[in-house]
């Protein structure tokens, strides 16, 4: 991985901090009540909270939004999310995705029946379609629309060379990548 860019465990999922010329973006927000493991990477770089620019979510669910609100408020980042996750967003809420497989596809029928997926609702500053470049950030990076997990998950690539993928890809199942969780099959065509 770039020595730019720092993965951070937040919980149930990772988020990451990609230092730039200008700042940082970070990418993901993890579980409610992890703010300090951001805090805690940023202090190791003699940086602090005010430092991070933009915060991109890969995709609107609570484990990669759960601390997203208390973030915004601490950071004055703005939030970038892909078109079609911005209503989920702004409402505070999503279900748990379909599953793929046998297992998963019971897993998820219990989880949406038995655990509501919530967080605080917010509105995102920048939406995109198909492609967002990075430069004003002063990083050779972009952000890609790679539906399947959701139908507005996303892919950072920075340089070339790494990508950030939320759950677009999985190491969950001896080898496979492919998510054992998405809304739709075709999506991952």
């Amino acid at each position: 991985m770039n020595k730019f860019i720092k993965q951070i465990e937040m919980g149930k999922s990772n988020a990451y901090l990609i230092e730039t010329a200008k700042g940082y973006i970070l990418v993901d927000a993890g579980t409610p009540d992890k703010v300090g493991e951001v805090e805690k990477i940023l202090a190791e770089k003699n940086a602090d909270l005010k430092d991070i620019l933009l915060i991109i979510i890969t995709h609107v669910y609570y484990d990669h939004v759960g601390s997203l609100a208390a973030l915004k408020e601490k950071t004055g980042a703005k939030i970038l999310v892909h078109e079609k996750e911005k209503e989920f967003l702004e409402k505070g809420r999503t279900d748990f995705p379909a599953g793929t497989v046998i297992i998963s596809k019971l897993i998820s029928k219990l989880s949406n029946l038995i655990s509501e997926s919530k967080f605080k609702a917010l509105s995102p500053d920048i939406t995109f379609e198909d492609h967002y470049d990075l430069k004003k950030y002063e990083i050779d990076g972009e952000i890609i629309h790679t539906p399947g997990h959701t139908r507005g998950s996303i892919s950072v690539i920075i340089n070339g060379e790494d990508i950030i993928c939320g759950d677009t890809l999985f190491n969950f199942m001896p080898h496979s990548v492919y998510p054992p969780f998405a809304n739709k099959k075709i999506w991952l065509n």
